[in-house]
């Protein structure tokens, strides 16, 4: 009898799956990996030639790919900066640690424990380097790292000033370049068998898009065009995001639409200056011998729409907002060139690595290892996103169910809203069925959904009613 051959979906969710075989006891200390956190700022799903992009050449991020696994559903809880490097640092939703925006009104480091303060009790020399954005005044050195290279709130691309461990300094250049040369200095220490967990926070593509000289101009030619729903005007989205369309958020992007595709092509060059910091990661670490020994994740703190909706930025529950890349790579342990569609969520990177490092997950993390089986229960084939921005009571202005076929947005800012998306037949999110009747069980359904993710993560039950007007 001959038996049937795994079709290559199997197989690459089998690769993505791959729990690392537990080391003897003795052998633990050496068998803990290196980690390395590339953070990249407000990079889209598809911003590499790995992820889909017909356009940039971005040779070290596809390397990275061809050694490890590309997480094709990759999304995050907040789409917002400080909530992202909140979430991700400490396994966390933004209901739990408090950061819901840009200006978080308490440390969230006063009552969670981030990875590197797990890792650091566990052993590991822990660093960061580069954007912290969370309020820091002075950016001076935060709990749990060893070693700290940051600056001030967004910090700017041209000789930035920096914190270096305490010490004031001029980091000359672009930010990036910068950045690169303290991430590799720290690799390049010597610390004997003691591993190291590096988490590199870049400031490219964030607003205002400034490439380096070597960069502008490398995409003048590039095939950009706007989005089919550019031009789908106000009627065409629920009612809170009507208002975006004419906020400062999207100036100038409706009435010159050729001066905004010219800035789209200078956000595109600042990737190639993300592919540049990843090789020089990969290269320092083949340098000194590391690249089997260490767990490489590229990832970003949001998504970005450009001109979906006729939206720019982030913080909206469209795909492109909340969909961000995710690329593990841990030669030796995940066999390269995977594919994934296991829903990941940002919340699961701190779980991983410290599954990985073969330190316990706190229980009440609230993500889950992508080096583990995924989770029994069916809801983890969707997730419930909070936005960014709340109601004057300090309750979100809307709940979403996303990560599946159907996509369920319920707005409560004075009264009920739903909104309904079939991802499937409507992947550009252009078509609301909520009202249509042919859709009432789905509707129903993902109400049922919703609810049931709202209890999970213990959310008030008063977020399910209507909220105080904007």
């Amino acid at each position: 009898m001959v038996r049937p051959r795994p079709s290559l979906l199997a197989l690459a969710l089998l690769v993505a799956l791959l729990v690392p075989a537990p080391a003897p006891a003795a052998d633990a200390a050496a068998a803990r990996p290196n980690v390395v956190v590339i953070y990249v700022d407000d990079l889209r799903f598809d911003g590499a030639a790995c992820l889909g992009s017909a356009f940039l050449a971005t040779p070290a991020i596809d390397a990275l790919a061809r050694e490890g696994v590309v997480f094709e559903r990759s999304y995050v809880t907040t789409s917002l900066c400080c909530p992202g490097r909140a979430s991700v640092l400490t396994g966390k939703y933004a209901s739990t640690t408090g950061v819901f925006d840009n200006q978080p009104r308490e440390d969230f480091q006063a009552r969670h424990a981030t990875m590197a303060d797990l890792l650091g009790r566990a052993g590991y020399d822990t660093a960061f380097v580069g954007k912290w954005h969370l309020p820091n005044p002075g950016a001076a050195p935060r709990p749990g790292f060893a070693h700290w290279v940051s600056f001030d709130g967004q910090g700017q691309y041209f000789d930035q000033p920096l914190n270096v461990d305490g010490e004031a300094v001029i980091g000359e250049g672009h930010s990036a370049d910068v950045l690169a040369r303290y991430a590799v200095e720290f690799i390049e220490r010597e610390r004997g068998e003691r591993p190291f967990w590096l988490f590199l926070s870049l400031k490219n593509c964030h607003l205002p898009f400034l490439p380096p000289a070597r960069h502008r101009g490398l995409l003048d030619d590039a095939p950009l065009a706007l989005p089919e729903s550019f031009a789908d005007g106000a009627a065409r989205l629920p009612r809170e995001y009507a208002g975006d369309l004419v906020s400062r958020r999207n100036l100038g992007a409706h009435t010159h639409p050729e001066l905004y595709l010219d800035q789209l092509r200078r956000y595109w060059e600042l990737v190639l200056g993300v592919d540049e910091v990843v090789g020089a990661v990969r290269a320092a670490l083949e340098r000194q011998g590391l690249t089997r020994d260490t767990l490489v994740i590229f990832t970003s703190d949001n998504g970005y729409l450009v001109g979906e909706h006729g939206l720019t930025q982030k913080g909206v529950a469209f795909e492109p907002s909340i969909r961000v890349p995710l690329v593990v790579s841990w030669p030796g342990h995940l066999e390269g060139g995977g594919r994934s569609r296991r829903l990941a969520l940002n919340v699961d990177l701190a779980p991983t690595v410290l599954a990985a490092a073969g330190v316990e997950v706190p229980a009440d993390l609230e993500g889950t290892s992508l080096l583990a089986p995924p989770p029994a229960d069916e809801g983890r084939e969707e997730f419930l996103y909070l936005p960014p921005w709340f109601l004057a009571d300090d309750t979100p202005s809307h709940l979403v169910l996303a990560g599946g076929r159907w996509k369920y947005l319920r707005f409560r800012a004075g009264a009920i809203e739903e909104v309904l998306y079939d991802l499937e037949r409507d992947p550009d999110e252009r078509h609301d069925l909520a009202a249509d009747p042919a859709a009432a069980a789905e509707l129903e359904g993902a109400r049922t959904r919703l609810r049931a993710q709202m209890r999970r993560l213990h959310l008030p039950e008063a977020w399910w009613e209507p909220g105080p007007a904007h």
